[in-house]
């Protein structure tokens, strides 16, 4: 994962970046291969951003996850 994407994208959307490190902090222990934890990630990560994301978007992203992994093509969904 490109760590310029990343940082591009938080400072592009007006992110606290303190709230993206208490993110990563809660979810370095998670079993990102449940469907819940993952859902939980998706949604606590788009309220970061200010993001709405509809029922689909959310289903979209979760099997991408789950099928694909995370890759930089995920950011440019939505």
């Amino acid at each position: 994962m490109n760590l310029g994407k990343i940082l591009s994208i938080i400072s592009q959307n007006n992110i606290n970046p303190d709230d993206v490190f208490a993110l990563v902090e809660r979810i370095q222990n998670l079993d990102l291969q449940d469907e819940y934890n993952l859902r939980k990630v998706i949604r606590d990560a788009s309220k970061l951003a200010n993001k709405k994301l509809t029922k689909m978007q959310e289903d979209e992203l979760v099997n991408r996850i789950l099928t694909e992994g995370i890759s930089e093509e995920i950011f440019n969904l939505f």
